[in-house]
């Protein structure tokens, strides 16, 4: 049998963990510094050793055992572990893994996927998105979204954490969704159907640490460095000169994984400059390689975005070119700007944001701060702007709301006049518009970080970590993170039960978006972009040879600023904020838009 590290890197998540095949299952696990792996089968036989490859990998037939058998592993007779490349976690992650059949009755081969430029993306937790939280319960809301508008549901991380909740970003078992929002299948059922919907899929994966509770893998290898770390725990061990290339391996074949295996449409990386790797190329360049080289091998488009918390001028460029080859990246400095015109002296990052000034740098050039995975990050002053169709721009998102002590919601931190304006300026941009689940129709219920891990010291740490991370912040006021309330509360309810009026106002800001899209005027050639700061005011133009549209915003940050401002705007109006006839007045927190 040949050694495991010649398999293709676009096969090699149809080697490692549990491989279904015709006369039971092959068992495959990377432990390189260990003399004895052995299988134990639940109910059934135990002590099964494994062969050890000269590349460090230990392998075992076992006919007899399929799909639905769970096991475990031991290294060097030490304690039952579950797998590390694990399908599913029946039991939470410290219990048996479990043998899983990939095959699925799929009936998306119609099914073309969804243009970068294109994407109006709708950000949810699975556990909240729905009363019940399972990926099932997810399908029967897909109508409310392709009435909204939507083109793609984009998954916070899926994959076993410890608990009964998590936000997602303590995953410790890569290949297993949690077991409490359904089985693997359920999570195909989900992608399948939204794919008939018309809906994309993309999930948000964790590739910079490995959560605290359940993180078994240093018992199999040295996965985690001894020079790199992260604020969030263990850093990969990417550049290791010994062992690098298995763990590079390891989280590259997670990717493919997802994609293959459910269908997905792209990933979004999670913290992207985070990934620490000294070695060239660095790690997430071979991530973009194997992902285009898997995309093109089986004909399925897919698309990669980063979440890079400044703009990183490399990420975009194709690889050819020495880019990164990404696709699109999160454009933070959108949603940090006009935060800070609406509450100014207020900051949810430690990045400083000025009111007005970098509002303006970022809707005129389209951001502010820059820096690549290697390099520092900080201010930049612009002179051109760039192109923005790559870059994800939010008004809301799990970090802006969870990052805040009550969990509070734009709407419940300015006003609805104020949330409906900065919808507009985002919607009507030429980047991707990223809404947060219920953001639509203003849902009132909070978003606070939640975790449900068992260690009492690591409960603590978590609460203590919030104060410490977030200084600038009260923190008595709300629901410890611990607390079921935190996961509870977070649940955003029925739609009927929001805002109607924003709600219209947000289909109407979708339709207006892609009807525009389409004829090629919400383009960045097309924009001309003027502030006017002592008015308060933005008016964005976008005009070609057939068609113009003007929005004019006017932002506040009180309730009432006075006097309305008189603003006369080219064309008919098409789309009101304050609704009514447009009388040729801008209220404080108000948008306009008018086509000719």
């Amino acid at each position: 049998m040949m050694n495991v590290t010649d398999r293709p890197l676009t096969e090699f998540h149809r080697v490692l963990g549990a491989q279904v095949n015709s006369a039971g299952t092959r068992f495959c696990v990377w432990a390189p510094l260990a003399q004895q792996v052995v299988v134990d089968i639940i109910g059934g036989a135990t002590g099964i050793a494994m062969e050890r490859k000269s590349d460090g990998y230990f392998a075992a037939q076992v006919d007899g055992v399929t799909a639905g058998a769970t096991y475990f592993y031991r290294v060097d007779g030490g304690p039952q572990r579950p797998d590390p490349a694990s399908r599913f976690q029946p039991q939470g992650v410290h219990g048996p893994s479990q043998v899983i059949d990939p095959a699925f009755a799929w009936t998306d081969s119609d099914w073309k996927g969804i243009e970068r430029d294109n994407l109006v993306i709708y950000e949810a937790h699975t556990g909240a998105f729905t009363k019940d939280g399972t990926f099932l319960s997810a399908i029967d809301r897909l109508p409310e979204l392709v009435d909204l508008g939507v083109t793609a549901v984009e998954w916070m991380p899926v994959a076993a954490s410890a608990g009964r909740w998590n936000w997602g970003y303590d995953g410790v078992s890569f290949f297993a969704p949690t077991e409490a929002y359904g089985t693997p299948d359920d999570f195909r059922r989900f992608v399948d159907a939204a794919h008939a919907a018309g809906l994309a899929v993309l999930l948000d994966v964790v590739y910079n640490h490995v959560g605290p509770e359940g993180n078994y893998l240093n018992e199999f290898g040295p996965y985690f460095s001894t020079k790199h770390h992260t604020v969030w725990g263990e850093a990969p061990n990417f550049d290791d000169e010994t062992h690098g290339d298995e763990v590079r391996k390891y989280f590259i074949a997670n990717a493919l994984y997802w994609l293959d295996e459910f269908h997905l449409d792209g990933l979004r990386v999670d913290a992207i400059h985070c990934m620490a790797d000294d070695r060239d190329p660095h790690v997430v360049a071979e991530m973009s390689d194997a992902v285009h080289a898997w995309s093109q091998s089986n004909d399925r488009p897919v698309l990669l975005i980063a979440e890079s918390n400044v703009y990183d001028p490399e990420m975009l460029v194709e690889r050819s070119d020495g880019g990164i080859g990404f696709d699109a990246m999160w454009g933070d400095d959108f949603l940090h700007s006009v935060f800070a015109v609406l509450r100014p002296g207020e900051q949810l990052t430690h990045r400083e944001y000025l009111p007005w000034v970098d509002l303006a740098q970022t809707v005129k050039q389209g951001y502010v701060y820059e820096g690549t995975l290697r390099s520092q990050r900080g201010r930049k002053a612009l002179t051109e702007r760039v192109c923005t169709h790559g870059l994800v721009y939010s008004i809301q998102n799990h970090d802006f709301i969870g990052n805040h002590p009550l969990g509070e919601r734009l709407h419940r931190l300015t006003s609805h006049d104020a949330h409906r304006a900065a919808a507009a300026l985002m919607i009507l941009s030429p980047a991707i518009p990223m809404l947060f689940m219920g953001e639509e129709f203003a849902c009132e219920a909070p978003f606070c970080f939640f975790v449900d891990f068992g260690d009492d010291q690591l409960r603590q740490g978590v609460i203590e970590g919030r104060r410490r991370d977030y200084p600038q912040h009260n923190w008595d006021a709300g629901v410890l993170p611990t607390d079921p309330e935190a996961f509870t509360s977070a649940k955003i309810g029925d739609r009927a039960s929001g805002n109607a009026e924003t709600l219209d106002w947000y289909r109407q800001l979708v339709r207006l978006r892609t009807k525009t899209r389409e004829s090629g005027l919400l383009s960045d050639e097309n924009l001309t972009v003027t502030v006017d700061q002592d008015t308060r005011c933005l008016v964005l133009r976008y005009a070609n040879d057939s068609q113009v549209m003007t929005m004019a915003v006017r932002f506040s940050a009180d309730t009432d600023d006075g006097a309305p401002v008189e603003r006369v705007l080219e064309g008919n109006v098409v789309a009101n904020s304050k609704g009514g006839e447009y009388g040729g007045m801008l209220h404080a927190n108000h948008a306009v838009v008018t086509l000719s």
